[in-house]
């Protein structure tokens, strides 16, 4: 179906979007593989800032400011983790009590 123009305006040429579908076995990553990064990332700031006050403990490290920064972002990062988690969890229970 074509639409024409009226009082020569021309249609503007609308380009929407096209969803990137997730097959298995296909490439690119979906949603459960951008959780298990989001994971794996808090985990290596956890292990980092870990071994960063380890090394002050033993005395392999003066760099106070470092073991701080280490263990704040790994901090940061578990409670935007557990957030995020929680969000989903509460988007979940919503749209379960959705009546269909």
């Amino acid at each position: 179906m074509a639409i024409n123009s009226i009082g020569g305006v021309k249609p503007a040429a609308v380009a929407f979007p096209t969803p990137q579908v997730q097959r298995p076995g296909g490439v690119g990553g979906g949603f459960g593989e951008l959780v298990g990064k989001m994971i794996d990332e808090v985990n290596d700031k956890q292990l980092t800032a870990q071994k960063t006050m380890n090394d002050f403990a033993a005395g392999k490290t003066e760099n106070v400011h470092d073991v701080m920064l280490a263990e704040a972002e790994a901090d940061l990062s578990l409670k935007m983790l557990l957030t995020t988690r929680n969000k989903l969890v509460e988007a979940y229970k919503e749209i379960m009590r959705m009546d269909v």
